[in-house]
């Protein structure tokens, strides 16, 4: 029996890597878009079967616990969505001239440039950056010409740091009780169960924040390239959904289901047309994708369905973005509210759904489970 731990895991998706990388090389040789787009079809199929051949068809392995089977899950759906994004949302005369080290940066990290080519960067006047330039980057993750890459990178990863400290003294101070406290036991209207839920809300921030700033930042600074954050603006003061998922809430994701929804589907289904109608379906297709993404998530790693809560959690946020942007273009402004209330509206809307989402999670003691381990 093999004992799955995380450095496996990863073993087993470079396997996957190094099939993209030789099927961009087989497409570039015979100069062939369509034999990239089935071999990347194939690539994609795989990454995505590796967590269920791993967890449910092979009898050889075992994974070590349920974080690294979480991994697995969700590691399998970005990089199949990955694929496709490379394959499918990228001209032939740019991916053709795709370098294997692109591939390598892309599925490592967050590049600000992916595999288009860079425009010409004007360095101003050197200017030796001060504290103050640090802690901007390092608190807001604004960019900051003043910073080498790989010292925003330093920075990115002490951000994850900071956020892993965090982390640790919410789950230290939370009792289990709450931590525990599902909605069916709780009054939706009572000021507690509110901070519950947005006290969950904090968590998955910072444990999502951590991780993924801790691997880019390394892997940035390894490659010594700029990277985006991916959390560019702070995700608790948004003036409506529209801003919290297009600007403030994992981005990482977001800007692949993007192309996904916006190039791919367009270019594969014909309807290319830039109707309000056009672009709200693809924007609600991205929230499809996203809820089918976390389904995945769950049910491959803790063996068991949410009972489609999760989609339904996405498709809900989706319709309301969309609502968004039809009064958006019927009044012919982007904000049709004053920011305050804006801000009230965003909160109370992400509350009323907030249990869709935390609610199957909180089923199988994950909170308590990551107090355990990491509080």
């Amino acid at each position: 029996m093999i004992i799955i731990t995380l450095p496996y895991l990863y073993a087993i998706y470079g396997i996957i890597i190094s099939l993209v990388c030789l099927a961009v090389l087989l497409a570039q040789y015979y100069n062939s878009e369509k034999l990239l787009h089935y071999l990347c079809l194939l690539c994609a199929a795989s990454a995505l079967y590796v967590p269920i051949f791993l967890k449910y068809h092979s009898p050889w392995t075992q994974f070590t616990d349920g974080l690294v089977s979480i991994f697995s899950a969700v590691t399998g759906f970005l990089f199949a969505l990955k694929i496709l994004e490379l394959a499918f949302t990228y001209e032939w005369s740019i991916q053709r001239q795709i370098a294997i080290k692109q591939i390598l940066i892309d599925f490592s990290t967050f590049p600000k440039n992916k595999y288009e080519p860079e425009l010409p960067f004007i360095k101003l006047k050197s200017v030796d950056p001060t504290i103050l330039n640090h802690l901007k980057y390092l608190i807001l993750g604004t960019d900051d010409e003043k910073l080498s890459a790989r010292r925003q990178n330093i920075l990115i990863i002490f951000r994850g740091l900071s956020q892993l400290i965090c982390l640790h003294i919410l789950l230290r101070l939370t009792p289990y009780s709450i931590l525990r406290l599902h909605s069916r036991n709780a009054n939706f209207f009572s000021i507690c169960h509110f901070l519950t839920y947005t006290l969950y809300g904090f968590m998955f921030y910072f444990a999502l924040g951590m991780i993924i700033n801790i691997v880019f930042g390394l892997m940035g600074f390894i490659w010594n390239i700029y990277i985006r954050s991916i959390y560019p603006g702070y995700p608790f003061l948004p003036t409506s959904l529209h801003d919290f998922w297009s600007r403030r809430w994992n981005i990482y994701v977001k800007s692949t289901l993007h192309r996904i929804s916006f190039i791919a589907l367009p270019k594969l289904t014909g309807f290319n047309g830039k109707s309000n109608a056009r672009i709200i379906s693809a924007g609600i297709f991205a929230f499809f994708v996203s809820g089918l993404l976390h389904e995945f998530m769950y049910t491959v790693s803790m063996n068991r369905w949410s009972g489609g809560k999760n989609m339904l959690f996405f498709l809900i946020n989706g319709i309301f973005v969309g609502v968004e942007l039809v009064f958006q273009e019927v009044l012919k402004q982007k904000q049709i509210v004053p920011p305050v209330l804006g801000w009230i509206y965003t909160i109370a809307a992400l509350y009323s759904t907030s249990s869709l989402f935390c609610d199957p999670w909180i089923e199988v003691d994950c909170f308590a489970t990551l107090k355990t381990h990491l509080g």
